[in-house]
């Protein structure tokens, strides 16, 4: 797995002390130096693991086994454990410290590994597993600086793979190569990597993903626990060539929560008030139908959310931190380099039918893709080099609707939408012929706050001019 001239190296840090014994969880772990002993982020893992009722097949494998305490912990829960790890010495202590604790893992060395060199992805069996975990080396090699550290614990926590290895691991989720297509991934990562959200690396390979559990430190650094899957697999996607409104056809027809529909062509999409929603030829056009048990109520924060996750998950370089934004209540929009005035390229809708004791809550959004047939005012993804076309852009959108409505694994813990990032919502208006702010957006509307600090709530956004809006 390294250099040759790493060896002598890692003997020289195999001698620097002796096992230690670690108690954790009821079990006492020999630990040989060099090996991930149980941390905090460990003991975050676990929290997860603990509130899964073994399901499927109950297969599970662990990447990166270390002392394998998380492995043994699995195996007397009731999973078929398969363990991996790149460091032999955490090979052997895993085998051991099962060994002693009365359970059966299976282990083997091998990998994801550290760099684009000598990596094994065949040390498990793919596609076999109902959830897979994996602590992963998440400080970038640049913040590693010149540590004091053998390359063997390096793997365990340095992450040096020239694509990152996030981006590896989806990849190798994506093309089904570790989970079964109903199973999950847990995994314990940074929030970012590098300038892109660690949730968005995954749903560009067309994951669901969502953080279920945070742990922050003393210095502000926090990590998460992810959960990705593939999203809706027991639903059905249906597209039609012609329809008048994708979300009027799934309110009406008889489709299930999960279901999704797209169109070719929509001759009667509608927007906010009632207003045309305008159809051009290659633009995207979406509907999905969410579960309305797990959603209380639809509201205009839910609609500027999802703007903004599909803002973050459309950029494809750093560049477009800068030329994608969203505006409250449902627009994204955005600039090309140069331009001052932001433009409207796409719009998220929710709308709901309620009949006796039925209800359906249907989920809209539009895209516009190219530069052709757009009136003023109005943007394309093209113009920014996303080239995704209207087929390549359903995986991430299908995605990204998982993540934020499928109720995947109940037992993880209740669906709680992640935060708006007011760094990306248009902010300052005209409102009331005075120069405003947003400082707050709540389900209701947005509150405004001018030059004096008078404030404003705003339920109605044709009361406000936005500033650097192109109008259309």
């Amino acid at each position: 797995m390294f250099h040759p001239e790493n060896a002598q190296n890692e003997i020289q840090f195999l001698n620097r002390t002796d096992v230690q014994i670690r108690s954790w969880n009821s079990l006492n772990l020999r630990i040989p130096p060099t090996v991930y002993p149980p941390r905090e982020d460990t003991d975050l893992l676990l929290d997860v693991l603990d509130s899964i009722t073994p399901f499927g097949s109950k297969n599970l494998l662990e990447i990166g086994s270390g002392s394998g305490a998380l492995s043994i912990y699995a195996a007397k829960h009731g999973w078929n454990t398969h363990a991996c790890d790149i460091n032999p010495y955490a090979v052997a202590a895993t085998r051991f410290n099962a060994q002693e604790a009365g359970v059966v893992v299976e282990v083997t060395e091998g990998g994801i590994g550290p760099s684009g060199e000598g990596q094994s992805l065949h040390a498990w069996n793919s596609g076999t597993y109902d959830v897979v975990l994996w602590n992963m080396p998440y400080i970038p090699a640049e913040e590693a600086g010149e540590q004091l550290l053998g390359p063997l614990e390096e793997a365990a926590l340095i992450d040096t793979h020239p694509e990152g290895l996030l981006s590896v691991f989806a990849e190798s989720m994506a093309s089904n190569k570790l989970c079964r297509i109903n199973g999950m991934a847990l995994l314990v990562c940074r929030g970012n990597v590098g300038w892109k959200r660690s949730v968005d690396i995954l749903r560009q390979k067309g994951l669901a993903a969502r953080i279920v559990r945070t742990k922050t430190f003393d210095d502000e650094e926090a990590i998460h626990v992810i959960a990705s899957w593939h999203p809706f697999v027991s639903n059905k996607h249906h597209h039609m060539r012609e329809i008048d409104s994708t979300n009027a056809e799934l309110l009406r027809g008889q489709y299930s929560a999960g279901d999704s529909l797209t169109a070719s062509i929509q001759t009667s999409g509608r927007g906010r008030h009632g207003n045309d929603w305008q159809d051009h030829p290659n633009s995207f056009k979406g509907s999905w139908m969410l579960d309305s048990r797990n959603i209380v109520s639809i509201d205009l924060r839910k609609q500027l959310l999802v703007a903004h996750e599909i803002a973050h998950a459309l950029r494809l370089n750093e560049q477009h931190i800068h030329q994608l934004n969203i505006k409250w209540p449902n627009d994204l929009l955005l600039r090309v380099e140069g331009k001052d005035k932001w433009r409207k390229v796409g719009g998220i809708l929710f709308q709901s039918y309620s009949k006796g004791d039925e209800q359906r809550i249907v989920l809209g959004i539009g895209l516009n893709t190219d530069a052709e047939h757009l009136e003023d005012g109005q943007g394309s993804l093209g113009e920014l080099g996303i080239g995704l076309s209207t087929s390549e852009l359903y995986p991430l959108l299908n995605a990204i609707v998982a993540s934020l409505f499928e109720d995947r694994l109940p037992q993880i813990g209740k669906i709680e939408l992640p935060t708006i990032d007011s760094n990306i919502v248009l902010s300052k208006c005209i409102y009331r012929n005075k120069q405003c702010q947003v400082k707050a957006i709540k389900s209701s509307g947005i509150v405004l706050a001018d030059g004096q600090e008078n404030q404003y709530t705003i339920s109605d956004d044709d009361e406000v001019e936005w500033i650097n809006l192109h109008l259309q």
